[in-house]
């Protein structure tokens, strides 16, 4: 019989979703046959009440970033946690409870902050012995909703995040600096850049650019592309435009008036792929695109970033020198150029070997072996 792993997340951004994928990907790739694997958005499947402010998160942080920020921060507080969890319980933790009973999972495996301390409750409350792993998703610094030392193994990303676990009360002994879990398929290559191009109609040793902004399209992409055209770079570029359809529309339309080839995609799956063809990334500072971007050896600019929980993520590629972060349009050509130098770019290479963990999700699903 089958082992069964149960995954929370929410989808209050891509990010917990893609680490729970991640991760189960992984199982996959080293037992496909030996686990039953499935997720759950906590809030959607066992609260909906709290799902109504679940979903709040999009607009939120699309349309009042800095409000957004001033929440963040205004919870990183053990006592305004509590009373938060105990104002929540009334409204999931029966459901909860009722659904660990019903899904008899051999072990559970959190990508969410704010789903810990009730799932650890909720454990408890079915009389079942489940082991319960936390992966955490911030890779630098970390809200303090994350720690909950009842779980059985808390899995950070960087020595950073080990050492502000450690302050928020996490134990010693339950901490592992494993990495930030990222699809398998970003680090198993088989094929050469150039003839990735070659495929998709890109020129195979000119230098390639992707340029993206987050499921949202955010961080100046439009102006960044004028800039670079008026500034001549001697460079190609992909653009993903995510679920922003005017810009997506507005780029196709614009494409033939700049000098440099450029390819135009909506939301897509193939991220891995434009990312096997490209030099060089500009992008928003998710911490999945942050690490799948070292993982696939291209230096990063930092363009957009959300107050708060995104601020470690700009800190952490300065601070190793994987890449480099403005909002300012010129500033980013100017980087671009400084990049192109071969002594530079080879520079940051080296410093994203250093840094990089591409087996992250191997090494947690090996942890998870471990416990089942």
């Amino acid at each position: 019989m089958k082992k069964k792993i149960l995954y929370l997340f929410s989808d209050t951004g891509g990010g917990h979703r893609s680490a729970a994928n991640a991760i189960i990907n992984a199982v996959d790739h080293l037992h496909k046959a030996g686990y039953e694997q499935s997720m759950v958005d906590v809030f959607a499947e066992c609260s909906g009440f709290l799902n109504v402010f679940a979903k709040l998160y999009a607009p939120v942080i699309k349309y009042y970033p800095q409000m957004w920020g001033q929440l963040y921060y205004w919870l990183d507080d053990e006592k305004k946690l509590e009373t938060l969890e105990q104002m929540s319980r009334p409204f999931i933790l029966e459901e909860l409870t009722r659904l660990i009973k019903e899904r008899e999972p051999d072990i559970i495996v959190s990508v969410h902050p704010m789903v810990n301390h009730l799932t650890a409750t909720a454990i408890e409350k079915s009389g079942k012995k489940i082991p319960f792993i936390v992966v955490i998703t911030d890779p630098v610094t970390l809200h303090r909703a994350w720690i909950t030392p009842e779980v059985d193994l808390c899995i950070v990303a960087t020595p950073q995040a080990r050492e502000a676990a450690l302050k928020y009360g996490m134990l010693e002994e339950k901490l592992k600096v494993i990495g930030m879990p990222i699809d398998p398929k970003f680090f198993l290559k088989d094929k050469e850049k150039q003839e990735a191009r070659k495929k998709d109609h890109l020129k195979p040793k000119l230098f390639t650019i992707l340029l993206m902004g987050g499921g949202e399209g955010a961080g100046k992409m439009y102006e960044i592309i004028e800039q670079m055209d008026k500034e001549k770079l001697k460079v190609q570029l992909i653009v993903i435009a995510g679920r922003n359809k005017s810009l997506e529309t507005r780029l196709k339309g614009a494409a033939k008036k700049f000098r440099f080839p450029m390819r135009v995609f909506g939301f897509t799956d193939q991220v891995h792929e434009l990312m096997a063809e490209s030099d060089l990334i500009i992008t928003k500072a998710g911490p999945g695109t942050i690490a799948e971007a070292m993982a696939m050896g291209l230096p990063i600019i930092i363009t957009s970033w959300l107050p708060g929980q995104e601020e470690g993520n700009v800190e952490f590629v300065v601070r190793e020198n994987v890449g480099r972060v403005s909002r300012d349009p010129e500033r980013v050509v100017e980087i671009v150029k400084e990049m192109q130098e071969p002594a530079e770019f080879h520079k940051l290479l080296d410093n994203i070997r250093r840094v990089s963990r591409p087996q992250a999700a191997m090494e947690i699903a090996r942890e998870i072996f471990s416990f089942i």
